[in-house]
């Protein structure tokens, strides 16, 4: 097993560049072994079609990545073009937790990505776009990115939006039109938006590969699309100020998608962020001190937000203050890990 891979990467420049700098510095890329089998090439090249038809770069970075590793690039994106992400074998419910609390001027996010420790790329990435091939209305983003190339799991960007993502198990539909994998939806949403109601419309109109929750926020408002190949739903009731997404869908209409899944940890976790948050920020002070209840709420045991073991171990965390695009990152579990403050 690969050791967990934390590498910080800083680059401003062409996509190209940013592909060719990780696909030279990534050992080979294997698909993860508990990764269900790849949809067939027709389906997977009208796919790419999809991406490159929203956001032509993202589909020029992950050819350079192939040809810096040397492989096909065909091939590559076939392994990487995900529809089905449930595990050939049973990893246990999924974790994933993050809320948005606005108030009082302040917006503040905190976010745990969870998943089996054996996932080992774990990498940080600040990218800021030259205006050689992308609009000039593109920012720098910052964010942690997982197994796939090019994609981003959550992130920030400098206009002060955040994105996380969330998986959600449903019965794989049977028929499902080619569209964009869950790994590159909140990379579009950082790279084309500057803010979350932006996002929101971008991503109920895209078409979607897979079930997922998405949390948008920005300085003043929030939203959680709940993302499905059949149809798509947003979120924006927050009753203390505070809107989380976990790894269940809550929208009525979106519900039945999910069968007769257990979905107790999740819940749990989605009422503890949908409320603590409200009554542990209200009455705060500083950025700083806000920043540090997030990171407490953060690093909960009780729900749990943070996990320790299988498919719910936190493998990173970040908190942030939008309004002043205050940004803190912990490079594992968060009752342990200490919190770095890093710069957008």
């Amino acid at each position: 097993m690969e050791a967990p891979d934390y590498r910080f990467f800083d680059l401003t420049g062409l996509h190209t560049d940013l592909g060719h700098l990780l696909g030279r510095s990534d050992p080979p890329f294997t698909m993860q072994p508990w990764w269900a089998p790849p949809a067939a090439v027709p389906f997977t090249r009208a796919c790419a079609a999809v991406v490159r038809q929203i956001h032509p770069p993202l589909m020029d970075e992950f050819n350079a990545y192939a040809a810096a590793q040397h492989v096909d690039a065909d091939a590559l994106w076939q392994q990487c073009c995900r529809v089905d992400l449930k595990a050939r074998f049973r990893l246990g419910p999924e974790g994933c937790s993050s809320f948005a609390w606005h108030g009082h001027g302040r917006a503040v996010v905190g976010r745990n990505y969870d998943y089996w420790p054996m996932q080992a790329r774990r990498q940080r990435i600040r990218f800021t776009p030259s205006h050689a091939n992308v609009s000039d209305s593109l920012q720098a983003t910052l964010g942690a990115r997982g197994g796939a190339p090019c994609g981003r799991y959550d992130g920030f960007n400098q206009a002060g939006l955040f994105v996380s993502l969330h998986v959600v198990m449903t019965d794989t539909p049977a028929h499902i039109r080619p569209g964009v994998p869950f790994h590159l939806v909140g990379r579009l949403a950082l790279e084309l938006c500057q803010t979350a109601r932006q996002a929101a419309d971008l991503l109920t109109h895209i078409p979607h590969l897979s079930s997922l929750n998405y949390l948008l926020a920005d300085p003043r408002e929030a939203f959680v699309v709940e993302a499905d190949p059949r149809q798509v739903r947003v979120r924006s009731e927050a009753p203390h100020g505070v809107l989380a997404a976990t790894n269940h869908f809550q929208h009525p209409d979106m519900r039945p998608l999910q069968g007769r899944r257990i979905t107790r940890n999740s819940a749990c976790r989605a009422e503890f962020l949908s409320i603590q948050p409200a009554r542990w920020l209200e009455d705060a002070g500083s950025v700083d001190e806000m920043l540090d209840i997030a990171q407490m709420m953060m690093a909960d045991r009780s729900a749990p937000v943070c996990g320790v073991g299988g498919a719910l171990t936190t493998l990173w965390s970040w908190v942030g203050e939008l309004s002043t695009r205050r940004v803190r990152y912990a490079a594992g579990a968060p009752h342990v890990t200490p919190f770095v403050e890093l710069a957008l």
